[in-house]
Order: C-alpha cells, then structure tokens, then sequence
C-alpha cells in the first residue's frame, strides 16, 4: 500500500510513504507540563493504521543487514543484547513493537520532529501493543494502543485522552540514533531490523523535508528565532524549566557542562558515533569538573578516567563510581521550543 499525502506550502511536498537523537531511564512527561489540556491541540493527518506500526518484527545479523554504513539506526541494548533499526525502514512504520527477554518495549520514531523514544509497552503489569494513529502534537507522532485506544504523544509518554489518561510509561535507557557503521563497529553481533516486505532499502523519504525550513505539516505555533528551525538540540527539563543544547556546539568538544536550577550537568556526544549522554555530574558529595582530550575523558578533582557511554569510572579514585543519568530528548529546534516557551539555551 501506498499513500501519497501532499502538503503546500512555498512549494513544499511532504511525502508521506506507507508501505505498511537519548533518552535515559524513567518517563519523559515533564513536571512542568499540564498534559490535561494536550488532547485539544492533538491534529488529524491520516486514518488510524495507514502508516501500520509492526507488531511482529523479524531481524537478520548484521552481516546480513545490506546497510550503507551512513545510514542511521535507532540502536538499543538491552540486557546484553543489542538491535538496530534503520531510520529509513522506520520512516515506513514509525513503531516497532518488540521484546528482549521479559522487556517488552516499542521503538517509536517521528520523522518530522526528527526524535526517536524507545519505550517499555508495560502498565501495571499489563503488556499493550502500540500503534499510530494518524494524528500528531505539535507535529509529533502520536501513538495509540490497542487494548483501550488511548493516546499517546511520544514527546511525553503519557495518556492523553482514554481509558489510560494520566498513566506513563517509562523509557528504556540507552537509546541512541547513530550511524550504522558505528553501531556495528560497537555491537558486531546486533540484530537488525528486516527489511523483509518494504519497497525502500537505503533510501530517506523525508531526505528533501531535513534540508529545507519547513516545520512539519501544521505551521508551528511559537517560532523561536534564537536558533535555525532544525538545528538538533539535546532537551532536558529540570524542576519544571527547560533548557536546549545546539548540537552544533559539540564541534570542538565532546562534553559540555552547566548548573541549571541547582543541578550540575554533563552533556556528551560521542564524536565518533553522534549519541548523546546526560549525567547529573554530583558523585556523593563531590561535584565532578571534567576535562575532555582526544585521548578521554578525566576529572579534575580524582584524575580518574571516565567512560561516558556508560557514565561509569573506569581508572582512579572513583573507578566504579557512576554517574545519574538525565532524561532527555534529542529532536529539532522548533518543536522543543513549540513544546517549551520559556526554555532557556546553553550558549558557550
């Protein structure tokens, strides 16, 4: 099946192609967020199940993948194993409902917002399977389940309108949109998400959307002039305010570290795979001030050495010591400040 919807504005024409960014552990709906009013903003695009979510994935090993080793993937680790799933097959589906051991959990990507969440599909010890609905937030994918069909915005995690409104579900640490090369450099032995019945293999529908100015499919209502429409930046939220990290600063530095609202942060991005970590930097009572070189990362207090993919130290005085992960979410520019008005953004 094949649904071509095509919206114009100065020229534009948004293919939206159906053949059927980090995020650490806990929920993502922000405290200083009135999700009860949400529901009204929520917008129709498309009849429930166009864009179908899978339900039943199959996977192949990587040395069957057939990726181009610059295509991104969601990639995932999960009780010491790992899968990919290419960005450009999620293009297609936006869900992919899957398990790993007893952790079930949906992969969800939003092509327009440019965000992937990957979230565990338990409630109260009830598993749920999740689809997409057609409608979108703040040009944000909105997903709904199967079992009570609820509505779920990605961008929070929460029910919006339902028989679920108001319950949460908690994001799966580990995360991140990387290139495929990377990911199989990391994690030889992933799974990857088959490419078994789509009409697409290495190619980005929404290649042409990435590269102009337009703000999804409905005109985004706070236009924020303080950084590009879709410059990526990293959000986080911290006691109800908010505050934006321009990926483009992580040019000449891998880490990046601020107070914000009494809490001490460490924001990361691997300079070779692109994913992104944040840490509340306090270890005890120690506020770790940290020193970045081509050579790793150190703190200036121990001298220990740190690997930040795992927020854990490796050598020194706090080896084994580890770092609390901050929820965050890496999407563009314009859809964290539609979602966010008053957020702040880091400048050097």
């Amino acid at each position: 099946m094949l649904i071509e919807f095509f919206i114009s504005k100065k020229h534009l024409c948004l293919l939206y192609v159906v053949l059927c960014t980090s995020v650490s552990s806990g929920n993502l709906c922000w405290a200083g967020t009135d999700t009860s009013q949400v529901k009204e903003e929520i917008q129709y695009v498309l009849p429930r199940d166009a864009i179908p979510a899978i339900k039943n994935p199959e996977f192949v090993p990587a040395e069957e993948a057939g990726l181009d080793d610059n295509e991104p993937v969601v990639g995932i680790t999960i009780d010491g194993e790992s899968r990919a799933y290419s960005i450009y097959l999620l293009n297609h589906h936006e869900i992919v409902n899957d398990r790993i051991g007893d952790t079930a959990f949906a992969v969800t990507w939003c092509p327009l917002a440019n965000l992937a969440v990957v979230y565990n599909r338990e409630i109260d010890g009830k598993e749920y399977t999740f689809g997409v609905s057609g409608k979108l937030l703040k040009n944000t994918l909105v997903m709904f389940d199967y079992e009570t069909e609820s509505f779920w915005p990605i961008a929070y995690g929460e029910a919006v309108d339902g028989e679920l409104t108001g319950k949460k579900l908690n994001s799966v640490p580990g995360c991140q949109k990387v290139p495929w090369g990377a990911w199989k450099k990391l994690h030889p032995d992933t799974l990857v998400l088959s490419y078994q019945g789509s009409r697409t293999i290495g190619y980005d529908v929404y290649g042409d959307y990435h590269k102009n100015e337009e703000t999804g499919i409905f005109p985004a209502r706070n236009i924020d002039k303080r950084l590009g429409i879709k410059t990526n930046v990293i959000g986080i939220e911290v006691d109800g305010k908010h505050k934006a990290y321009p990926f483009y600063l992580f040019n000449k530095t891998a880490i990046i570290t601020d107070e914000f609202q009494g809490m001490n942060l460490l924001v990361y991005r691997n300079k070779d795979t692109g994913a992104i970590h944040v840490y509340d930097r306090q270890v005890g009572e120690a506020i770790i001030d940290f020193k970045w070189n081509n050579n790793g990362t150190t703190d200036s207090v121990t001298s220990t050495t740190w690997d930040l993919e795992n927020g854990i130290g490796i050598k020194g005085d706090m080896m084994n010591k580890t770092l609390r992960p901050v929820n965050s979410l890496t999407v563009y520019w314009f859809v964290w400040a539609d979602y966010f008005h008053d957020t702040e953004v880091f400048e050097n």
